[in-house]
């Protein structure tokens, strides 16, 4: 038996799938834990004290970002699957990547985590109300939603300020290790994924997918970057902020409402490798600029 047979085995193929959910939930509980460990719980609620930054925050993420793909579900061709993927994207705000993405940049960590927090928790409570009214017969409850991104978010950033909180020092000695960790864990949860699903992730070719992914990423950080307190610095954490969708409730709400229909799910997946693919690099370089400036 070759390689390639053996790789493809259903076996082999579940076991591949088991370790790309554990790398997915090891990426999304390690970056917030190491964001933990990074500041402390008033750093966290200090930008929640200034109305202008939050009024500022809520507005790209929760009116401007949804209000903008709400548009191009109108004007777009895009057939249905692949929009329906697109709209819970835009719509999920607070993707719990974003301190990692922040941080890259060397942007406003403990800002990033506050924006985080709020969104998350307003993702919770607006998209049941909302997406019905858009997408006819969706059904999604609060808790459905609240559920594993409460396991998968606050738990380990808690625990993360917990740690700093009780013991600086062992807040600087395991945040090497973590970080090492979710670097690692990004790395096999975006190979597996690739290798996993590229058949149906190739099918999106031609199809006008990537493209509409790529403008909703590119309007939203601007629309971020735009709205953003202060100088570069500021407006590029808003910017990151703003691009970065939460990923956990469009994929809940896909796999729950759409389990006859993969390609809402891989609409979702394909909007996150667009963001990875431009936000990340894009983040360095910001960083490096900054420090040639500085």
């Amino acid at each position: 038996m070759g390689p390639l047979e053996w790789c493809t085995k259903p076996s082999v193929l579940d076991a591949l799938e088991i370790v790309l959910n554990l790398a997915i939930a090891l990426f999304i509980g390690g970056v917030l834990f190491v964001a933990g460990l990074e500041v402390t719980l008033a750093q966290v609620f200090q930008p929640m004290k200034n109305a202008g930054v939050v009024t500022r925050t809520l507005v790209a993420n929760v009116i401007l970002v949804p209000s903008f793909v709400y548009g191009m579900s109108l004007l777009d061709p895009l057939e249905r699957p692949y929009m329906i993927g697109l709209l819970l994207y835009g719509f999920a705000a607070g993707a719990p990547y974003t301190p990692k993405l922040v941080n890259v940049a060397g942007g406003d960590v403990p800002n990033s985590i506050a924006a985080t927090m709020l969104l998350t928790l307003l993702t919770i409570l607006y998209m049941p109300l909302v997406l019905p009214t858009l997408i006819p017969g969706t059904e999604i409850g609060v808790w459905e939603i609240a559920k594993p991104l409460l396991l998968q978010m606050f738990v380990p950033l808690v625990i993360g300020l917990a740690v700093r909180h009780a013991s600086h020092a062992w807040a600087e000695r395991l945040r090497r290790p973590a970080n090492l960790l979710v670097n690692l864990s990004a790395l096999v949860f975006l190979v597996l994924a690739l290798v996993l699903h590229w058949e149906a992730l190739a099918d999106t070719l031609g199809t006008g997918a990537i493209s509409s992914a790529a403008v909703l990423t590119l309007v939203s950080f601007g629309v971020g970057y735009l709205l953003g307190p202060g100088r570069m610095r500021g407006r590029a954490t808003l910017g990151l902020i703003t691009t970065a969708r939460n990923i956990g409730a469009a994929a809940t709400i896909a796999t729950s409402n759409f389990r006859d229909e993969p390609r809402v799910l891989i609409m979702v997946a394909v909007c996150m490798f667009v963001v990875f693919a431009l936000a990340f690099p894009v983040s360095r370089l910001y960083f490096l600029k900054r420090i040639q400036i500085a």
